[in-house]
């Protein structure tokens, strides 16, 4: 069964707080475009990252709001920056990266919140039963145009819609984009 591929791009994802920080109490996000993941959006917000005096503009933030504050940087912004996030599961912050966030109304220091993240893959409870995987399990896949990749996670939680997800670095290397399909070995 094919499983369809999404690009990311370098994101945000904020909590209440944060968010109150760097647009004003009460701020609402304003939905630009659904993403595939259930309930999750593109917002037309975007924020400003900045470390050892070099900034990089117009970071979108993805909502609602999270329990945390992560930022996902690409591998070249990493170079850009001079710093070495880590590449990690979502939520897997402890000991990452930091990066100060500007918005419109104030700034966010964000101490362990910075990484690339891994290649996953996000499958519903029945995704996990068709495809008989389990939730954090490691697997190794084929994409259409044959390159195949080790180490791809399992990712399952109540949002999760079948998608392979991986950062624009990587998949502009192999030649990958949003649309392709992919098989687990």
């Amino acid at each position: 069964m094919d499983i369809k591929v999404g690009v990311s791009n370098h994101h945000i994802h904020v909590t209440r707080e944060v968010l109150d920080i760097l647009f004003g109490q009460g701020y609402e996000l304003t939905k630009k475009r659904d993403l595939v993941q259930i309930g999750q959006f593109a917002a037309e917000e975007t924020v400003t990252l900045e470390r050892n005096g070099k900034t990089l503009e117009h970071i979108r933030i993805i909502g609602p709001c999270r329990k945390y504050t992560q930022v996902e940087l690409l591998e070249r912004d990493n170079e850009y920056f001079g710093i070495k996030a880590p590449i990690r599961t979502s939520g897997d912050l402890e000991g990452s990266e930091w990066v100060d966030i500007i918005g419109p109304n104030g700034t966010y220091h964000a101490l362990e919140s910075t990484i690339v993240a891994d290649r996953h893959i996000h499958m519903s409870a029945e995704d996990l039963i068709t495809f008989n995987r389990s939730k954090g399990e490691v697997v190794t896949v084929e994409y259409e145009n044959g390159v195949i990749l080790d180490d791809v996670h399992i990712k399952s939680d109540e949002t999760c819609k079948l998608e392979l997800h991986m950062n624009k670095d990587e998949a502009e290397k192999l030649g990958i984009e949003t649309g392709m399909s992919v098989k687990i070995c």
